[in-house]
């Protein structure tokens, strides 16, 4: 319970971290991202409330309830450059939601959106190559942290209760190397 409770502190204080940051012009989220994260979220707490209704899964809860305040953040906020590629991912990652819906297999819908969270955080990794400080890292971190936490307040460990979150702290991570050494690499030029 208590380790439960410090990880959904640490959610909220990322995503205020990140949701101020936005409000003062410090990030630009794209918005194909957060939409597409927001809904992930959402599927990935009912999903782990399938198996767990312990403190851990409150995480995922803070989790899709910040990442739809951020989506609708970045309809005024959020980075306005669409490519290609952008759309590309964005309606993959929507298409691939349809088969989530059919199942009813819980397992299932995580493995999909596990590997739907990797292809929509494509927008924001192409803006971040490119504009590496328009992302605000320590909430990346704190996102981190409070899904390592939440690994430990849950009460059942499965696939389903799991894998999502590790995907997240995987995928954050390879995030926060890339934009620190693109912000490295900008300042010597």
């Amino acid at each position: 319970m208590i380790l439960g409770i410090i990880a959904l502190l640490i959610g909220v204080i990322g995503s205020g971290i990140y949701i101020t940051a936005i409000l003062r012009g410090q990030t630009r989220p794209h918005l194909f991202t957060w939409i597409v994260w927001s809904i992930l979220a959402s599927i990935g707490y009912f999903a782990q409330l399938h198996d767990d209704d312990s403190p851990g899964t409150w995480v995922m809860a803070i989790t899709a309830l910040s990442s739809i305040v951020i989506a609708l953040l970045s309809l005024k906020y959020g980075e306005k450059s669409r490519t290609r590629g952008d759309w590309i991912a964005f309606l993959s990652s929507l298409f691939a939601i349809l088969p989530w819906l059919l199942t009813s297999d819980p397992l299932g819908s995580v493995i999909l959106i596990s590997i739907i969270d990797v292809v929509a955080f494509y927008p924001t990794f192409r803006k971040s190559w490119h504009k590496p400080d328009e992302e605000v890292l320590s909430a990346y971190i704190t996102a981190n942290v409070k899904f390592l936490l939440s690994f430990c307040a849950l009460e059942v460990y499965s696939l389903n209760t799991l894998l999502y979150p590790s995907v997240i702290v995987a995928i954050n991570s390879i995030f926060i190397v890339m934009c620190w050494f693109r912000r490295q690499k900008l300042a010597k030029i």
